[in-house]
This record gives structure tokens, C-alpha cells and sequence, in this order.
């Protein structure tokens, strides 16, 4: 988990409520898990749920190009849309969706390709095991990547707070590439030829937004040029 998202799980008050949008895996239970934190969640996807669901799992069914979020206004502390709005025709109607279902206060964070998404060729090898070094090896992906600025700016048309926008990467992961792709190569781990490339570059970007407190339900997106 990187430090922007564990930020918003470590300042959720205790028992508080998570909405994982596009939620099949799990990942924001194992996160807070991980973490020690006794978290209430819920989720969403367009397919059916799975046999199994993690205990006291809230699992609702929606194809969110064309529906609604199936969940009532001021819901939740915590939404989490990751690598979701670069599936959808109409990201800004899902953006607006994840802020209703957040309670006033609350905190959204949203993930997405980035521009430096365009700057790699393909994947060469290991194409059955679904890995991506460029934004076109997906496709799903639909429109455009990301760029920390058009976060920032979808978030501030919707009079949010922006508490964080940024692109995903590390130092750590820039010094340590030719190390990190050699084992992979050696030990042919595309995950970790994945990960290694995209947390150098910084192939996603994040934004953390906060939901007014004086706001309740769907905000209208106010476009204007400075």
C-alpha cells in the first residue's frame, strides 16, 4: 500500500466504514488488515460476487458506466476508486458518485494511470500473465490517462478539498530498477517487473480528496477556466 492511501485508512475513526469501488480481490480488506484496523466494508463490480466473501462484506452488483453507485447518500468515511475511471466512459459521473456516497468530512482516493503511462512500448514477454507497461496493454482501458493536475482539477470543479495529488513513485524503486528488473528477469516474476517499472516512473497518480462538511449527497461539477 503506498503512503497516500495508508494515510486515509490510518485516519479512519475505529469500526468506520470503507467503499471499495470495483472491489473484486479484496485488496482494501487485506490493507486494513495488514494494518490492525477493525474497519466496516463494502464494495462494488460489475460481475457476480464470488463464492466467498470476506467476513461482513457488503457486496453490491453494478455497472458503474451505466448505474449508479447501489448505495444511499453520506455513507461511507472512506471511498476508494483504484484503477477504476480509466474503465469507464464517464469518469467525472463516477468521480461525482464516489463523493455522494461519502459522508460529509469523509475522504476520497482516487488512482489511475498516468501520463507516464504513454512512455513505455508494450509488454514484451509474459503476455499470458496479464501484466502492463504501457496504458494500451489494457484493453479496457478506456480515454485518457491521469495527470495529478486533472485530479486536482476534477476534485476542485466538484468544490472538494484536495488534500493530496501526485504521481506514485520512489526514489527507493529509481535506484534499485536495474537490480529489481534483473531478478525478475532471473526469476521470471512479472509482478515484480511490473511493480519495479511502474514505482520508478511513477506509471500512476493519486489524488486524496475531503468532502466538504457543509456538503451533502451529489455536488454539481462547476467548470471554469482561470
Amino acid at each position: 500500500m503506498n503512503s497516500s492511501l495508508e494515510g486515509c485508512f490510518q485516519s479512519l475513526p475505529l469500526g468506520g466504514s470503507i467503499l471499495d469501488v470495483g472491489c473484486l480481490g479484496f485488496r482494501q480488506v487485506e490493507h486494513a488488515r495488514s494494518l490492525g484496523l477493525g474497519l466496516a466494508h463494502a464494495g462494488v463490480d460489475r460481475l457476480p460476487p464470488p463464492p466467498s466473501l470476506p467476513e461482513g462484506f457488503v457486496y453490491r452488483r453494478a455497472d458503474l458506466g451505466q448505474e449508479p453507485l447501489p448505495f444511499d447518500d453520506d455513507t461511507f468515511d472512506l471511498v476508494v476508486a483504484s484503477h477504476v475511471i480509466e474503465h469507464v466512459p464517464n469518469p467525472t459521473d463516477v468521480v461525482a458518485e464516489c463523493i455522494r456516497v461519502c459522508r460529509p468530512g469523509g475522504l476520497i482516493y482516487i488512482e489511475a494511470p498516468s501520463e507516464r503511462s504513454l512512455w513505455l512500448p508494450g509488454m514484451p514477454f509474459w503476455h499470458h500473465d496479464l501484466r502492463s507497461l504501457s496504458f494500451f496493454d489494457d484493453p479496457t482501458h478506456m480515454g485518457r490517462p491521469w495527470t495529478p493536475q486533472a485530479l486536482y482539477r476534477m476534485a476542485h470543479y466538484f468544490g472538494c478539498e484536495i488534500l493530496e495529488a501526485r504521481h506514485l513513485s520512489s526514489w527507493r524503486l529509481r535506484l534499485g530498477l536495474p537490480v529489481y528488473l534483473l531478478a525478475a528477469l532471473i526469476r521470471r516474476r512479472s509482478d515484480i517487473f511490473e511493480w519495479a517499472i511502474w514505482g520508478a516512473i511513477g506509471w500512476a497518480a493519486c489524488a486524496v480528496v475531503r468532502k466538504p462538511v457543509t456538503l451533502s449527497g451529489k455536488p454539481e461539477a462547476t467548470y471554469f477556466i482561470p
